[in-house]
């Protein structure tokens, strides 16, 4: 049984005791958005009554928080049943079954701090986001037999097989569909002592295409003959893996998905149902260049600062983040990253509308000036935890170590070797990067160029001076050559720097005409989406302290600079000649492939005249479109997402 536990009782303090005038809370919730409390960095506490009927006694009863910002201790009639410490954005499961009592209301309080630390990451202050405290994401419920699974890993790989053509000849480009090996590793959980409780136990498996009924693959086989490997209170089982013929392969333009079920029985009766939703997808760099599921692709993309809207701070609902996420989608953005952990609502999202993600440890900035051992251990327990909780989601294709640290300096430098090195020995299929911004200071010693690929914040004209933007990237690409690069950072960010909105589009204009000359820059990533909450802005106060960074408002109303974003982001260009629409594919950047594009031609008053299917462009080739009396187009990508509404004026 899984049920969310939505209606809490909060109140802030040093001790439980402030919960007698404590107020009912609908969780996720931050108190940093309350009168009052907008700049409290301390503790609040949080009061659940539970019901746990008689039945429950031979069951598992567990709490999930799909986050508490930052350390939380939970406690069951008084009395502490797990904690969660140096990680508030990362999932956490407590046990409250040996606590419990059965057959009456419980009370279950846990204490939440979001106090500035050092034994946390993000480190002190040193970081540019909102420092919202509480239950910022959803809690559940969680009752199971004695056993339940616990952890999935699923491989998912596709064997890329090289096209041919009618008369024979080889060509290059996107595989859509084809063999995948396929396995799954799960962890089954026991209490403790009970080494030997997986005889009698069956685990049974299935595996459908997501949307459809029909069953792929079936299976059951008994708990002790999957046993990889066993310790106290967890045994590892596992698929082997195996060879399937078919699947459909997962790209931004076409996410298809599969959902794998599983379920545990112990003498025939259940103990527990688990189901993952995952996607066949290959994704690598090879010298300079990205590849995804065979085509060499030049990706752009906006990075989003969630968290940001004032009505909900870090405590946003599922509707204001699909807002949010549509917005983005719809700038163009296939590709962004995010500073700190997401939920899973959001990664499931990128998903099912196909958006590529880098998901960051939020370790960022000059202070600490050099990584001690407690952040390097800090960081990798919380990489283990982003491991863990999103190694399945296709939309992720890369992990990250750190932004903006002193990565010309020795000791960071080194941090960043282990910290990449760690990574790859959980997950050697995702590229692991560091993003620099001090790349331009030594680019042959920097500390980007342990990652897989060179990711730079670029703020030459603003942030890091006057510089020459064409010599700066031409000595990057010298000094590495062979290396891809993305410029994961660059935009303007008011009021440090003036010029308002029309400055902001006059620098992405120019950044993208530079990064375009050079092939070896594989990607961009704009910042920013919106203007974003951060606890170190310069204007506005309290739960509206803001850095206006962003094409859209907090609250996501695009600027004028959001449609240049979703112009020069659009993997076409439009050109309009009497009577007649030629859509070109992209060579540049952004460059790949248009498959299945639907374009929507328009009148004045915005209805629809008719439509034509792009089946298949590749970069630099056009199509033409009678276009008679049509004022606009629009077009949409294979996914529904708009890409854009374009006048013939």
């Amino acid at each position: 049984m899984k049920k969310e536990l939505k209606h809490w009782v909060f109140a802030v303090g040093d001790g439980e005791d402030c919960l007698r005038d404590g107020k009912e809370v609908t969780v996720p919730h931050t108190w940093n958005i309350e009168e009052g409390k907008e700049e409290y960095w301390g503790t609040g506490w949080y009061e659940h009554s539970l019901d746990v009927p008689e039945e429950w006694a031979d069951k598992r009863v567990r709490l999930r928080f799909g986050a508490a910002y930052h350390s939380a201790v939970v406690y069951v009639n008084g009395r502490e049943a797990g904690k969660h410490v140096r990680s508030g954005y990362t999932p956490f499961t407590v046990e409250l079954t040996e606590l419990l009592e059965f057959g009456e209301k419980n009370r279950i309080t846990v204490r939440v701090s979001n106090e500035f630390s050092e034994e946390m990451l993000p480190y002190k202050r040193s970081f540019d986001w909102a420092n919202d405290g509480g239950l910022i994401r959803g809690v559940s419920l969680l009752v199971t037999g004695r056993h339940f699974l616990d952890r999935m890993e699923i491989t998912a790989r596709p064997i890329l097989l090289e096209g041919c053509r009618t008369d024979g000849m080889a060509e290059c480009g996107r595989v859509e569909k084809g063999p995948a090996v396929w396995g799954v590793r799960v962890r089954l959980n026991c209490l403790a002592g009970m080494k030997n409780e997986e005889n009698g136990l069956t685990l049974g498996w299935e595996l459908i295409r997501e949307g459809e009924k029909e069953t792929i693959l079936r299976g059951k086989a008994p708990c002790a003959e999957l046993l990889e490997g066993r310790k106290e209170e967890t045994a590892f089982l596992h698929l082997p893996e195996r060879l399937l013929k078919e699947v459909d392969y997962w790209h931004f333009d076409h996410p298809a998905l599969y959902r794998l079920r599983f379920v545990l029985k112990k003498n025939g009766v259940t103990e527990d149902e688990a189901e993952q939703v995952f996607g066949f997808r290959d994704f690598h760099v090879r010298g300079s260049a990205l590849f995804l599921n065979g085509e060499q692709v030049r990706l752009c993309g906006t990075e989003w600062m969630p968290g940001s809207d004032p009505v909900y701070g870090a405590a946003e609902p599922k509707e204001q983040l699909e807002k949010m996420l549509q917005l983005l989608k719809e700038s163009n953005c296939i590709f962004t990253r995010f500073h700190w952990q997401q939920d899973d609502l959001i990664l499931d999202w990128c998903d099912r509308h196909g958006m590529l993600v880098q998901e960051e440890v939020p370790f960022w900035g000059p202070d600490p000036e050099i990584p001690g051992e407690l952040h390097k251990e800090i960081a990798l327990q919380q990489f283990e935890e982003m491991y863990a909780a999103h190694c399945n989601h296709p939309s992720v294709i890369a992990w990250g170590v750190g932004n903006e640290l002193c990565a010309q300096e020795p000791g960071t430098i080194r941090y960043i070797r282990e910290a990449v090195a760690f990574a790859r020995s959980l997950d050697a299929d995702r590229s692991v990067n560091y993003v620099s911004n001090t790349w331009f200071e030594n680019s042959m010693t920097d500390g980007t160029v342990e990652g897989d690929i060179l990711m730079i914040n670029d703020y030459i004209g603003t942030w890091h001076g006057e510089k020459d933007e064409h010599a700066e990237l031409s000595g990057l690409i010298a000094n590495n050559p062979g290396r891809a690069v993305v410029s994961s950072e660059f935009g303007l960010c008011e009021p440090a720097f003036s010029g308002g909105d029309a400055r902001r589009e006059q620098i992405f204009l120019e950044k993208m005409e530079a990064y375009r000359e050079h092939g070896e820059i594989a990607g961009t990533i704009y910042f920013c989406l919106n203007d974003y909450r951060t606890q170190m802005g310069e204007d506005g106060v309290g739960k509206y302290r803001c850095r206006i960074h962003g094409s859209a408002t907090m609250d996501g109303h695009p600027k004028p600079s959001y449609y240049v974003v979703q112009r020069e982001c659009a993997p076409f260009t439009l050109k309009w000649e009497p009577g007649q629409l030629i859509i070109t594919c992209r060579d540049d950047l952004p460059c790949y492939e248009l498959r299945g594009y639907l374009v929507e031609l328009r009148d004045d008053g915005g209805r629809r005249m008719g439509q034509a299917v792009i089946e298949r462009l590749r970069p630099g080739e056009s199509i033409r479109i009678p276009a008679q009396d049509a004022a606009s187009a629009a077009v949409y990508r294979p996914t529904g997402d708009c890409a854009g509404v374009y006048s013939c004026k």
